[in-house]
């Protein structure tokens, strides 16, 4: 069996993947212009590179693409779905490390770690500037937009730190899930009215697709700040630089932008009170074996013709794969 294993991994990766696939076939693709050349690709173990539906229809022998973590828009799931390919993910692998990472991006902009460490380390010994506004996260309202297996991390994280935890969901939660994770059911409206910070643990979709506008943003507390550790097409880049440039939001902080890496003249570059990291929100050492047993094991289910979990087959309204 042949699988390509198409984007940047961290050392390692490689390897491990062999060992988990012995007597296959593996090859690196290390750019997109080369993967966008491939006619026989058979398996895929795809990271922050695309699929379109154009190289899809180039490989007649494709038989599955497996994601490297949890999000999946950078795949064409309904044309691998025409063509009967199952599009998984690795649900749940990376939860915990996407968590802290919201954790820290939360605490680093209520408490102007960036600005402040900054100035620091170039001589400074600034106490007073950032006193003003500076924040706990110790009883403050945190709403959540999407409440999945990341999302639920965060609540248990932020209930540790004694803040108070709110979320909206399309697919609200039964009771007895909220109370076990002592989360409170908002509207999405009343979640951006009342929170002093917005988390956002979303899938990137059409009907996500730009979800976080003027109007919700604008609804926001003018001490409030926006965090982001899922997609960046979620959020209204251009909206989001006004709001901070005119005060509007004390800050925000995001692990993922519109486009990767982002332009140096992007509208972002610019805005104050602002922090990028460069999607890293699950890159930490502890999960790379996690992760590569994961979708190998998946990798190898469908070869064999076993089902998949329901909760890592995204394209299964399309795909007649069978699930478990």
């Amino acid at each position: 069996m042949q699988l390509a294993l198409a984007g940047p991994y961290p050392a390692g990766v490689y390897e491990q993947v062999c060992a988990l696939l012995p007597g296959w076939e593996v090859t690196r693709i290390d750019t997109q212009q080369e993967l966008d050349t491939q006619t026989d690709l058979e398996f895929v173990i795809l990271r922050t590179f695309k699929m379109d539906a154009a190289l899809i229809a180039a490989n007649p022998r494709l038989r599955m693409i497996q994601r490297w973590g949890a999000g999946f828009d950078t795949v064409d799931i309904a044309a691998a779905g025409e063509r009967g390919i199952p599009v998984a993910v690795a649900a749940g692998v990376n939860s915990h490390a996407v968590a802290e990472h919201t954790i820290l991006l939360m605490l680093a902009a209520l408490r102007n770690l960036v600005p402040i460490a900054t100035n620091t380390a170039a001589g400074g010994w600034d106490r007073n500037s950032y006193a003003g506004r500076t924040h706990m996260l110790a009883e403050k309202q945190v709403g959540l937009v999407g409440c999945g297996a990341i999302g639920r991390h965060v609540a248990g994280l932020l209930k540790g730190l004694g803040a108070n935890v709110f979320y909206y969901d399309a697919f609200r939660l039964d009771r007895g899930a909220e109370e076990a994770l002592g989360l409170t059911y908002l509207e999405l409206d009343e979640l951006f009215l009342q929170s002093d910070v917005i988390s956002l643990h979303l899938p990137m979709m059409e009907e996500t697709k730009g979800m976080i506008d003027r109007r919700l943003l604008g609804q926001m507390k003018p001490t409030a700040i926006l965090v982001n550790t899922s997609r960046g097409g979620l959020v209204d880049e251009e909206a989001l630089a006004d709001a901070l440039r005119e005060g509007k939001l004390l800050g925000a902080a995001l692990d993922s932008v519109s486009q990767e890496p982002y332009p140096a003249d992007g509208c972002l570059r610019q805005a104050p009170n602002l922090i990028i990291t460069p999607h890293v929100a699950g890159t930490v050492v502890e999960l790379n074996l996690h992760m590569a047993r994961r979708v190998c094991e998946n990798v190898l289910a469908v070869c064999e013709n076993r089902p998949l979990s329901s909760r890592e087959l995204v394209n299964s309204a399309t795909c007649d794969y069978p699930t478990i």
